[in-house]
């Protein structure tokens, strides 16, 4: 009997020593629920930046541009970012600098909730004063308003 539990003692250390030599694993996680779907995050906010000589507002003259309320001309204002218009606007998805006075967006143009992904190509003229652009299927040109 004393053999035994002798045999039994030698066996537990035997495996003991193995156990030591081998590396340690890490616990296996335990998936208690499915992971959260979350949107791929939008790209990097600095690629999508409208330069700064097409920011600003604009109208159709300097009559809209002095306006409190639209007349119905076209006016819009440009930031960073986006396009406003008296009552749509632009979210900028990208932005390609065709040259100094000539950039082409990608933008999610909203109309009363119905939104649409569009180009949009804007032109300043040399002095930077007048912007050209389409907005639907009609050109559009409009003036720079005073700093107010």
């Amino acid at each position: 009997m004393r053999s035994i539990r002798l045999g039994a003692v030698v066996s537990v250390l035997a495996l003991a020593a193995c156990d030591a030599r081998q590396p340690a694993t890490a616990p296996q996680a335990v998936a208690s629920e499915p992971a959260e779907v979350v949107a791929p995050p939008k790209p990097d906010a600095a690629v999508a930046l409208i330069p700064q000589a097409f920011r600003g507002a604009w109208a159709a003259d300097l009559a809209e541009c002095a306006a409190e309320e639209s007349t119905g001309k076209m006016s819009l204002t440009i930031d960073a970012r986006d396009i406003t218009y008296s009552e749509t606007s632009d979210a900028v998805i990208s932005v390609n600098e065709i040259g100094p006075e000539r950039v082409r967006l990608t933008v999610d143009h909203d109309n009363d909730g119905e939104v649409r992904r569009l180009e949009r190509t804007l032109t300043l003229s040399n002095d930077r004063q007048t912007l050209s652009f389409n907005y639907g299927d009609e050109p559009q040109v409009v003036i720079r308003c005073p700093q107010g």
